[in-house]
């Protein structure tokens, strides 16, 4: 194979001695060898070796050059005749790209709840759900609040895992939940719920709310109920002040262990698709923890809290780099759909003991 090998080279430092055709030249083959390997004849009886043969790739066509400047992922300078696919605008951002320019922290505010139990927000409470068979598996945590004797709401991805298509195993409701208090706060056990339909087969934003029975008169015990109340478009939200008020279990709110609540500007309405009601985003710091949480506002005669939406998520204005709007929440809308799948298109569930 040596000899071989300097044979080959000699051949092609000097292509006039023993000239052979370009197709014999192999750097470790005598052209003998070469035709033999490739004709088979070195072994009787087996027909010569056939190399596959490929196409040869098309030349690419050269394009034209495309006049059209192509899109900036960051530039947000597009103008309103271009809007966003499903989304409302707000009377005071009736351009939603303003809001991907700057930070959403001047749109809101937010504190700590001091001594809830003696305000009518001691009906808002922490969720500890059960999500596995271990009893004694880590808890995932949300919020809920009392609506009626023997009745709360929170969102329905709280009861029940889209991905999975599982209910959670089990739910505590401890109201007014303050873990620095020495006192113990009314707690109950959720027996049953009822879901829209709608939410076995889309987790949207519009279908994300359970209504919950539990095991002990809640609202009489705590004094304290906060009604629903149907809006009738998103307009409501442009005139009237939300307060968000749960339990975030984010490191800055000291991962749930206290009420707080969040006051934020409106700032659009974002549709499942089309025919689909506007559920409302609200400017807010609050996350993963404060699912389930009352949007409260204050009737103007009474002067009492009612509940217009609850915490579904955050709310997605682009998907892009960098999203500009986690810090907004999104609610279902509260309106006659929402209130009609409730009543009519729902699937009721029982927990076990």
């Amino acid at each position: 194979m040596v000899d071989a090998y300097f044979k080959a080279r000699d051949l092609a430092q000097n292509p006039g001695r023993n000239q052979t055709s370009s197709d014999d030249e192999h750097p470790f083959l005598t052209p003998k060898g070469l035709r033999l390997q490739r004709d088979g004849s070195h072994i009787p009886g087996v027909a010569p070796i056939e190399f596959p043969t490929y196409p040869q790739p098309a030349a690419p066509r050269r394009q034209k050059a495309d006049p059209v400047a192509p899109v900036d992922p960051f530039d947000f300078s597009r103008g309103q005749d271009q809007p966003l696919l499903n989304i409302l605008p707000s009377a005071k951002f009736p351009n939603p790209d303003v809001l991907a320019q700057a930070p959403l922290s001047p749109y809101f505010d937010w504190r700590l709840v001091t001594n809830p139990m003696a305000s009518p927000l001691r009906a808002v409470g922490r969720l500890f759900i059960q999500l596995m068979d271990e009893r004694f598996a880590e808890l995932a945590s949300g919020s809920a609040w009392i609506s009626g004797p023997s009745t709360i709401v929170t969102c329905a991805h709280n009861v029940f895992e889209f991905a999975t298509q599982r209910w959670s195993k089990a739910l505590q409701f401890h109201a007014a939940y303050d873990y620095y208090d020495d006192q113990r706060p009314e707690f109950c056990r959720i027996t049953s719920c009822y879901i829209p339909r709608a939410y076995m087969g889309n987790p949207a934003t519009n279908h994300d709310i359970a209504i919950c029975t539990v095991d002990r008169p809640i609202g009489e015990i705590v004094g304290a109920q906060i009604a629903m109340r149907p809006v009738q478009n998103n307009d409501f939200f442009d005139t009237n002040p939300v307060a968000i008020v749960g339990f975030p279990a984010g490191s800055g709110f000291d991962f749930g262990k206290q009420m707080w609540q969040s006051r934020g500007d409106y700032l659009f309405g974002q549709s499942n698709g089309p025919g689909s009601d506007c559920a409302p985003a609200i400017a807010t710091n609050f996350g993963g923890g404060a699912s389930g949480c009352p949007w409260l506002v204050k009737e103007p005669f009474t002067g009492e809290y009612v509940a217009v939406g609850l915490t579904s998520g955050h709310a997605k204005l682009r998907y892009l780099r960098g999203e500009s709007n986690l810090m907004s929440l999104v609610s279902p809308f509260f309106g006659l759909r929402l209130m009609g799948m409730l009543e009519s298109d729902r699937v009721y569930h029982r927990f076990d003991s």
